[in-house]
C-alpha cells in the first residue's frame, strides 16, 4: 500500500502506532458503558474510515458480543483489511464516509477517529451518524497543540475543543465527556488537552423540536431562477396530453420553463423538480409491509435521485431531498391548507410568483373518489388564490380538474333554463350574453344534476379511472 503518513499500515497491531491502537482500546471499553440502556448486548458498531481494519478487529476481539461494520473509501485498504484483519463479525464496505447510506438506529455506537479533519464539510456525515447511531466516539487534531498548516496536505482544518464542541452540538450530538492524548505514544486520558481531542457523545434529545434544514432549499433557490411558466404533472389520464405536446414541440422546455413532477411521476417523466411531501421514513414503513408495491419501487429511485425533491423533512440517505419552505410560504400566502403533495406544489408556485401554471395528470379520477376525495378541493383552492394574484391557469380539456372535461353548461350551475355565451371584450373583460331555452329539461335530467352518488367525473371511462389509481396523491 502507498505510505502517505496518513494511514497506519501493518499486518499486526504491533506495527501500528500506539496512540491509534489506544483510541480503539478506549472505544472498546467505553461503548458498553454508554450503551447500558438496553443495547449493551448484541452491539452493532460502525467504524467510519476504518483504514486497513486493525481497529475494527480490535473492537470485535474486545467485544465478543459485537458486530462491526467497517467503512473506508479506499478499495486497497479494504483489501488489506480482508487479508490481515478479517473476522466473521466484521462487514467490510468500500465507500466515502460522507456519502454512504445507513438505516435509522442501525448501530448502537459509531467510532470516527482521525476522519473529520479530512472532510471539507463534516456536517452531513455527523447528522447521518446521529440518525443511525446512539453513541459517537470521535477524535480530531487539537488546533491549540498542533495548529493547522502546510504540513497537513490531507487535512481541511484542525479544531479547538470549543470548535469541535460547537460542530458536534450543531449536528445533534451532546458531549458526555472529553478526553485527549498528549502525543503519538499516549493512551486516551480523561480531560487531557494534548495533540488529539477525543469526545464521547450521545445523541442529543431534540426536546420535541425539529430544526428545519434550509441548506438544500437555499442551494435550490440559487440554482433555479423564478420560472415564468411552470407545468405541474400528476399521473392521471390527462398526463398523456402533456406527453403529446412535449413530443410535438420537441421537448419540455419548448412548452414551459420548468416541469414539476408529483410523487411517482418523477420516475416516469423527466422533471426539473419533484415534489414528494410524504416523509420517506413513513414511506419506508409502507414499503416494508408491501415490498412489491409502487411505493417500494418509488423509494428505490428516490434514494439515488440527485434532486431537488421537495419534501417535508430531509434525510441524509436520500441526498436529493430538499425541505419545503413552509414558513416562507405561509408568510407569503397567509394560508395554511395543504392536504396533498399537489397542493403544496401549486402553493409553492404561487409563493414564487410565476406567471402561468399548467396542470396535466392532476385529475383526481380515483375510483369512488366522490366518497372521500379531498385533495382536489385543496388544489382548486390554491388555483383560486393563484388566479386572484393574476397567475394564468391552464388545464387540458381532458382533465376533470376545474371540471375542464365538462361542457360549459355543466360548469355553470343554476343556468339550466338559459344558454350562456361568454366572450372577451377589447378591454380584456368578460361579457356575458343569455338566451332563454325553448324548453326546460325533463325531471330525470334535473335530478341527475343533484345526484351525488355517482363519480363526479362520469365522463371518464372506468378504464381511465383504473389507470389513474395513483395520479395525484
Amino acid at each position: 500500500m502507498e505510505m502517505t503518513g496518513e494511514r497506519q499500515v501493518a499486518p499486526t497491531l504491533a506495527g501500528i502506532r500506539a496512540d491509534h491502537v489506544a483510541r480503539y482500546a478506549f472505544a472498546a471499553a467505553c461503548i458498553p458503558q454508554q450503551c447500558s440502556d438496553g443495547v449493551g448486548t448484541g452491539l452493532a458498531v460502525l467504524d467510519i474510515a476504518c483504514g486497513v481494519g486493525y481497529g475494527s478487529k480490535l473492537l470485535t476481539d474486545a467485544l465478543p458480543w459485537a458486530t462491526v461494520t467497517a467503512v473506508d473509501q479506499s478499495a486497497e485498504a479494504i483489501g488489506y483489511a480482508n487479508a490481515h484483519y478479517d473476522d466473521s463479525r466484521i462487514s467490510w464496505k468500500c465507500s466515502p464516509a460522507d456519502t454512504i447510506a445507513f438505516k435509522p438506529d442501525e448501530f448502537s455506537a459509531a467510532v470516527c477517529f482521525e476522519t473529520i479533519e479530512h472532510i471539507r464539510d463534516p456536517d452531513p456525515l455527523l447528522r447521518k451518524l446521529r440518525l443511525s447511531s446512539h453513541v459517537l466516539i470521535a477524535s480530531v487534531p487539537n488546533e491549540d497543540v498542533i495548529p493547522f498548516g502546510s504540513g497537513f496536505a490531507f487535512h481541511h482544518r484542525h479544531y479547538t475543543r470549543s470548535q469541535f464542541s460547537s460542530l458536534l452540538e450543531s449536528t445533534g450530538w451532546s458531549v458526555v465527556s472529553w478526553h485527549g492524548q498528549a502525543d503519538g505514544e499516549s493512551p486516551v486520558t480523561s480531560g487531557a488537552h494534548g495533540r488529539t481531542l477525543v469526545a464521547v457523545c450521545r445523541r442529543a434529545e431534540m426536546q420535541g423540536k425539529y430544526a428545519p434544514d434550509r441548506s438544500g432549499y437555499d442551494a435550490m433557490v440559487k440554482e433555479f431562477p423564478v420560472p415564468e411558466h411552470v407545468c405541474i404533472l400528476g399521473l392521471g389520464p390527462s398526463l398523456e396530453k402533456y406527453v403529446d405536446i412535449a413530443k410535438r414541440l420537441g421537448g419540455k422546455h419548448a412548452f414551459c420553463d420548468e416541469v414539476w413532477g408529483i410523487n411517482a411521476v418523477g420516475g416516469v417523466v423527466l422533471c426539473d423538480r419533484i415534489f414528494h411531501m410524504d416523509d420517506v421514513r413513513l414511506q419506508e414503513v409502507r414499503a416494508a409491509a408491501e415490498p412489491e408495491s409502487n411505493i417500494a419501487r418509488m423509494l428505490e429511485w428516490l434514494r439515488c435521485h440527485p434532486g431537488p425533491i421537495v419534501t417535508s423533512r430531509s434525510h441524509p440517505d436520500y441526498p436529493g431531498l430538499v425541505e419545503f419552505p413552509l414558513e416562507d410560504v405561509l408568510n407569503s400566502t397567509n394560508q395554511a391548507y395543504f392536504n396533498s403533495t399537489a397542493a403544496y406544489a401549486v402553493a409553492y408556485a404561487v409563493h414564487l410568483g410565476v406567471q402561468k401554471i399548467s396542470l396535466f395528470g392532476m385529475d383526481f379520477t380515483y375510483p369512488n373518489s366522490h366518497h372521500a376525495e379531498k385533495g382536489r378541493a385543496c388544489v382548486e383552492f390554491w388555483l383560486g388564490i393563484a388566479s386572484a394574484r393574476g397567475i394564468k391557469i391552464s388545464v387540458p380539456k381532458e382533465s376533470s380538474l376545474l371540471d375542464a372535461l365538462h361542457s360549459q353548461d355543466e360548469r355553470l350551475y343554476g343556468y339550466d333554463s338559459l344558454d350562456v355565451y361568454i366572450r372577451s371584450t377589447p378591454e380584456g373583460k368578460a361579457a356575458v350574453e343569455f338566451t332563454p331555452r325553448a324548453t326546460l329539461p325533463a325531471a330525470a335530467e334535473i335530478e341527475s344534476r343533484y345526484d351525488h352518488s355517482r363519480h363526479p367525473n362520469h365522463l371518464v371511462s372506468s378504464a381511465q379511472e383504473c389507470a389513474a389509481a395513483q395520479d395525484c396523491g
